[in-house]
């Protein structure tokens, strides 16, 4: 299978792998032609992408670092948590006056049922699970964040990313659980945020709705806070989620000492090690999808703007620890051979077949198209075999 962009997907292709909606339920088979009119469907719904059926590429299947049946639950789960609690929220605050804080304050037993449900906890033993059993993580997150494009599945991308940090520290179970049910939640402030506050990019946004936006942080805590299912250092996450390693974040301007996010009890009045970690996944997922930012990056200038950002913003460590995992050729993308050993092949069109966990710059590659678009038998090249390759990125 080879992924494509959605503006170029034609009639002709065929799909390769299944779509479903939020709710679990199928909207386009595998194996289905891509007709116009679920192009659009796809597109209005927020794809940028779909994988397609090209002959030779059949066992190209990109490695989910978290099984689709997995995520199904958890999107599933997160969909009727956010419902409830924003009907809620808007029954308790056409009844009162008050703050929004303060509702949020007197009404958080009644919202406490639809937080961290049990289907959420279900899913979320089944992420680690999943994680933990892998024997070495490498993030793919270019299928995941096409089979979520919604406001829930930035949250599940956004675990699964701080899920894979805290395996590469080869942290507990018990520490696994509490940094992935504070990243579940961490953004659970904007569902009392003004959605057309949340729309605008944040150089749109005036100086007053920079200041609602930001509350989502404190908001969000509140919610959490008294909850019997969240412990306090999840709660640690949603309300420091963005604080800065140089105190310039909000809202209690805390300071970091781009130390790892190891256990230490000679930390305080600093960032919470969960809260550090959330804040670069985070970072790292609006960068690649283009949510809250200017443009949408590939991933090779997302590490650059993440590197950029260690030290002052992000948590180097917690960086570093990112950018080890994280593949700059995809499973399923395809690719541009811009120079090579043999000169015939510059020009040439794959796709990437496998990532070598250890080198994960020198990907197996398969070779389908030639440089003038003309299908060809497929050619296997190993790049960790074969040198002087150099491929662009294309989706």
């Amino acid at each position: 299978m080879v992924r494509y962009n959605i503006d170029e997907v034609n009639e002709e292709m065929i799909l390769g792998e299944s779509i479903f909606l939020p709710s679990g339920e199928m909207l386009l088979a595998a194996g289905y032609q891509i007709k116009e009119r679920y192009r659009e469907r796809l597109k209005q719904m927020g794809y940028t992408s779909v994988l397609v059926h090209i002959d030779g590429t059949e066992d190209v299947i990109p490695d989910d670092t978290i099984t689709q049946e997995t995520q199904r639950e958890m999107t599933v789960a997160l969909n009727e948590s956010s419902k409830e609690l924003a009907s809620a929220m808007e029954r308790f605050r056409a009844r009162s006056n008050e703050h929004v804080k303060d509702v949020i304050a007197k009404n958080r037993q009644y919202l406490s049922k639809y937080i961290m449900t049990s289907g959420m906890a279900a899913a979320l033993q089944k992420f680690i699970d999943e994680i933990v059993s892998h024997g070495s993580v490498v993030l793919n997150m270019s299928a995941m964040q096409q089979a979520h494009p919604a406001l829930l599945g930035h949250a599940m991308n956004v675990t699964i990313t701080s899920l894979c940090i805290g395996r590469k520290y080869k942290f507990s179970y018990e520490e696994m659980k509490q940094l992935g049910i504070g990243a579940l939640h961490y953004d659970i402030g904007m569902i009392v945020t003004p959605p057309e506050v949340i729309a605008k990019k944040p150089s749109q946004r005036s100086e007053e709705e920079k200041r609602a936006y930001a509350q989502h942080t404190s908001l969000g805590y509140v919610m959490l806070t008294e909850n019997a299912s969240v412990p306090a250092t999840s709660a640690a996450v949603v309300l420091q989620h963005h604080e800065h390693q140089d105190g310039s974040g909000y809202p209690l301007k805390l300071k970091g000492d781009n130390g790892p996010p190891l256990k230490d009890i000679s930390r305080r009045n600093m960032i919470h090690r969960f809260a550090e970690i959330v804040m670069v996944a985070n970072t790292y997922d609006m960068l690649t999808t283009g949510r809250e930012v200017e443009k949408k990056l590939d991933i090779r200038d997302t590490i650059r703007e993440l590197i950029k950002m260690s030290g002052t913003a992000a948590n180097s460590e917690v960086v570093k620890a990112l950018v080890s995992i994280v593949p700059l050729f995809p499973v399923g993308a395809r690719v541009r051979i811009v120079n090579a050993p043999r000169p015939e092949f510059i020009g040439f069109i794959a796709v990437i077949a496998k990532n070598n966990a250890e080198h994960l710059e020198s990907p197996q590659i398969i070779l389908f198209q030639s440089k003038h678009r003309q299908k060809i038998k497929p050619i296997l090249i190993d790049l960790a075999k074969h040198t002087g390759f150099e491929l662009e990125l294309l989706v």
